[in-house]
């Protein structure tokens, strides 16, 4: 079951491993730590509804956008939720889908 995106923030603070996956994060005030093996995937983006022209040979940078799946629980009463998080270069991730 999909938690409503609308009623929280569209983002967490996340720490990762040297090797960049996700291990904690940060979210509605709530910490969390990642508790299975992250999985990486691509995501496609709406390409056709973004104004921006893409230079030749730059489509790849900006139709995909390199994601991760994580299972974590909260420390406050050991919820496991899953999210889906876009990867970021700093440390504020945006979140693209909560399950729970």
């Amino acid at each position: 079951m999909s938690v409503d995106p609308s009623a929280h923030p569209a983002a967490a603070t996340v720490w990762t491993t040297p090797a960049g996956a996700p291990e904690r994060l940060v979210w509605c005030g709530r910490r969390f730590v990642v508790v299975a093996k992250p999985i990486a995937w691509m995501d496609r983006t709406s390409w056709w509804e973004s104004p921006v022209r893409v230079a030749a040979g730059q489509a790849a940078q900006v139709v995909e956008r390199p994601m991760w799946q994580v299972t974590a629980k909260a420390l406050d009463n050991a919820e496991l939720l899953i999210f889906d998080l876009a990867v970021s270069s700093g440390d504020q991730w945006p979140i693209t889908a909560v399950y729970d």
